[in-house]
């Protein structure tokens, strides 16, 4: 691998891009169909949907360390194959089910057959481009994934006014058998040599911990982005009742979701610049920063009985989809420089169930906070909570460049435009 940062010189990379964008559409369409179908077609009550939920969730908050080491011991292409076709087969079954509560017990083994896709991948980027490429990979990652989180849900949508929403989910099935050719064609390209000295050692389950404990830019980075996460679990959830305190239109916090997708192709647009300009640390906390504020100025203009023009609101949240995706970006980035070959998968895929810990603990802690003093107090304690840390992070790392490995120092140096 050379410090070239263009993708394109690197064999089977478009292959993987669109893997990448492949398994997204999977993802938005299956989240759309599986809760339209338990509201509209079996007409399920609160309790059922919020376990579906759950259960949707809970594969990658328990198990995703296991599936993070099996991308590390083993060829991260099988993983994938294994992945994509557990996805065509659950989609299948999902749209023939009994009945509700088949249906639930299906919804827990899709979000089971999701794990294996992101440490997988995680591993192939490692292997696959030098240091440099990896910034304009989570770019490119960056704008897919966020391009596709405004138009799959719509897909899906038509799809549920066309037809049946059961019958809905024969496209993320038809895709992911799709994908199996396209992880043939990846796997001609695959540095067979590089992915057998990466599987020498086995990985650690603590390997996270240890990295932590022995690496400030990479513990710095994964701070700032469970943060974030943190405040966005802690307001995300009462943002639709916050909309509706504030009397805007219905439609609003639908305008609101492509918005936050519209700022993060714009945090990805920019964030190759800031990363060459200033350290990792400094990216990662002018983010966190950011971020806090359009949470902070909402809640704070609430809390004061002024009221918030409807194209103000929706510019801030421009700017919080931007400013979270350049953090998230950054811990990316910082992760693949910093981890060990032979533990990527494992340090990628807890990392992941930790933030999945921040995401269920969030919603419980804003929703309590809410019915002891009010919506906007919640919005304005977690903004600051945010901007805090933020302004903390940046203070206190003025000089360091990350204590990652020269991957990353390599990586700024060759990111230039």
């Amino acid at each position: 691998m050379n410090g070239s940062t263009v993708l394109r010189e690197c064999p089977g990379y478009t292959y993987l891009l669109l893997l990448r964008a492949v398994g997204s559409i999977i993802i938005w369409v299956d989240f759309t169909l599986i809760f339209s179908s338990l509201s509209y077609y079996w007409q399920a009550n609160a309790i059922t949907i919020g376990i579906a939920s759950a259960l949707y969730g809970l594969p990658g908050l328990l198990l995703g360390p296991y599936f993070g080491k099996l991308a590390d011991i083993r060829h991260p292409i099988s993983l994938l194959r294994a992945s994509y076709s557990c996805r065509a087969a659950t989609s299948l079954l999902l749209m023939l089910s009994p009945n509700v509560d088949v249906f639930v017990v299906l919804v827990f083994l899709k979000g089971l057959s999701n794990l294996g896709s992101m440490p997988a991948e995680q591993v192939m980027i490692r292997l696959m481009l030098s240091p440099a490429q990896v910034i304009e990979n989570a770019r490119w990652s960056t704008v897919i994934d966020q391009s596709l989180k405004v138009a799959a849900p719509l897909i899906g949508a038509m799809m549920t006014v066309l037809c049946q929403p059961q019958l809905g989910f024969l496209l993320p099935s038809a895709l992911a058998l799709a994908a199996l050719p396209v992880l043939h064609a990846l796997k001609q390209h695959y540095p067979r040599a590089a992915a057998c000295s990466a599987n020498a050692k086995r990985p650690e389950p603590w390997a996270l911990i240890e990295l932590c404990l022995s690496n400030v830019g990479f513990r710095t980075a994964l701070v700032a982005v469970l943060i974030q996460t943190a405040v966005l679990g802690l307001y995300d959830p009462l943002l639709a009742l916050f909309l509706k305190q504030q009397a805007f239109p219905a439609g609003t916090f639908g305008t609101i979701v492509s918005c936050t997708a519209a700022g993060g192709v714009a945090g990805a647009v920019i964030f190759k610049r800031m990363f060459a300009a200033t350290t990792p640390v400094r990216v990662a906390s002018i983010g966190l920063t950011g971020f806090g504020l359009t949470v902070v100025l909402p809640g704070g203009l609430s809390s004061l009985n002024w009221p918030l023009p409807e194209y103000a609101l929706l510019a801030l949240w421009i700017a919080n989809g931007g400013f979270y995706g350049i953090t998230a970006m950054t811990f990316g980035v910082v992760m693949q420089a910093a981890s060990p070959s032979h533990s990527l998968g494992t340090i990628s895929a807890t990392a992941r169930s930790v933030q999945l810990g921040t995401l269920v603990l969030g919603p419980l802690i804003g929703s309590t906070l809410a019915r002891i003093s009010s919506i906007p107090t919640v919005f304005l304690i977690s903004g600051i909570a945010a901007v805090v840390a933020g302004a903390w992070l940046y203070a206190h790392c003025p000089t360091m460049q990350t204590q990652c490995d020269n991957n990353t120092g390599q990586a700024n140096t060759g990111s230039t435009d």
